[in-house]
């Protein structure tokens, strides 16, 4: 759905957070470090408040959390950066591709699919925004649908915004 008026915060579980950590001690060299200043989150602060409000929306109404997931993050980007460097905004690319075809380039091939994009608005003002639309709000509170990934791009008319769902 389409509603008119950045860069990648990764919410991990305790148990794949411990994973992460795990691998990337396993995989470093003895004399190497990581320490938390070298670690990129997936989403920004705004995206991850978005995500955050999202959550909260959902488990209002009994829907389980998103996750936010690198590749379907990766095609949120793609398509908030193609919206903010052409000033249009539309669920179709301007090479035809959809939601369900950037997803499939980033290696995911989900049930079902979802889209909300936006422009114009910070991050409280987007999720009041999509809430306020029947088909946004739709798509925001989908039981069915697990993974996220969200998008900000600043643009000439101000941020654009994607949200893509995959479940």
């Amino acid at each position: 759905m389409t509603t008119l008026p950045r860069r990648p915060v990764f919410t991990l579980s305790l148990a794949a957070s411990a994973t992460a950590v795990a691998a990337l001690v396993l995989a470093a060299p003895a004399s190497a470090s990581v320490s938390a200043d070298e670690f990129t989150p997936l989403l920004d602060p705004a995206e991850q408040h978005v995500l955050d409000r999202t959550n909260a929306l959902r488990a209002s109404v009994g829907c389980g959390p998103l996750t936010a997931d690198p590749a379907v993050t990766a095609a949120a980007d793609r398509h908030t950066a193609e919206m903010a460097s052409t000033g249009s905004m539309s669920h179709s690319g301007a090479d035809g591709s959809s939601p369900r075809t950037r997803l499939a380039a980033q290696g995911v091939n989900p049930m079902i699919t979802a889209e909300n994009v936006a422009y114009g608005y910070d991050a409280d003002g987007v999720v009041d925004a999509w809430m306020a639309s029947p088909g946004h709000r739709r798509n925001l509170l989908d039981c069915r649908l697990q993974f996220v990934g969200i998008a900000e791009q600043q643009g000439a008319a101000g941020p654009y915004w994607t949200q893509v769902f995959a479940g």
